[in-house]
């Protein structure tokens, strides 16, 4: 068995339990010789498998069904395996309104999933299309949904397998320079989305604020290069480069993905 020590990692219940799945299917890799595949992952929770992966000189591959996608499949087996990304046995869905005028919004999306009684580990990113949306989902989910899925909040919809390149919007980002008197998770946040400090500390006490899938609980949390940072309802912040101004200032390069709500408006 493996050592199941790391478990201390979570706080919650439901992350250790979903964690200590994963743990079983890296033990039915180490004992059975057999590949592995995870639900859907959180980019928390795929970092602190893909380190237990690395632990035990396994092979893995991460696959979501897009490009960078957010959420994934670990794919894993043992060393000297070739993986694949079919492996996942993901499908992809496209979901589009019945009525051309409406505009399908994430949360109508998600909300719509989980009152069909689904867990959110059976679904991986949504993301919006040119003329509709695109969800990925396990491949044994995708034939239900196929079947049982006629509503997102008011509106009728169509869904359907993607066979083709999905015609996703894109989002690209916006490059900006921040400064900020440190690198306390409420500055940059207050800066980057031009709020004030107490608007960001805020987020943070209601659980907004996450870093690299974690949710944060402490303002005065210090950010590093590479992280990303979401703000549930703003969008999400890319840190590229940190470097120091000649008054003593932190200055950050990073990539602004404003959220479609606040585009909108």
């Amino acid at each position: 068995m493996i050592d199941r020590s790391g478990l201390g990692f979570w706080s919650g219940k439901e992350g250790r339990l979903e964690a200590a799945h994963i743990l079983d299917l890296v033990d039915g890799v180490l004992n059975a010789r057999s590949q592995q595949v995870t639900p859907f992952l959180s980019l928390a929770m795929r970092d602190w498998a893909e380190a237990v992966l690395r632990k035990e000189n396994l092979v893995v591959l991460a696959e979501g069904g897009f490009p960078e996608s957010e959420r994934v499949r670990l794919i894993m087996a043992p060393r000297g395996k070739t993986l694949h990304p079919s492996d996942a046995n993901i499908s992809l869905l496209w979901v589009r309104s019945k009525n051309p005028r409406a505009e399908l919004e994430h949360r109508q999306i998600l909300g719509s999933l989980m009152g069909l009684g689904l867990r959110r580990d059976v679904l991986g990113d949504i993301i919006a299309g040119q003329k509709g949306r695109y969800i990925a989902t396990t491949a044994e989910i995708a034939l239900f949904l196929l079947d049982h899925w006629t509503e997102a909040g008011r509106e009728s919809i169509q869904v359907s397998i993607c066979a083709d390149q999905p015609d996703v919007c894109s989002d690209s980002g916006e490059e900006r320079r921040i400064t900020v008197n440190s690198s306390r998770i409420d500055a940059v946040i207050a800066n980057a989305f031009g709020v004030s400090r107490s608007v960001a500390q805020e987020w943070t006490k209601q659980g907004k604020l996450r870093i690299n899938g974690l949710v944060v609980s402490k303002a005065d949390t210090e950010v590093q290069t590479d992280d990303l940072i979401s703000c549930r309802g703003q969008g999400r912040i890319k840190l590229v480069k940190c470097t120091q101004t000649r008054k003593e200032r932190t200055a950050w390069q990073i990539v602004l993905y404003r959220s479609q709500r606040i585009r909108r408006e």
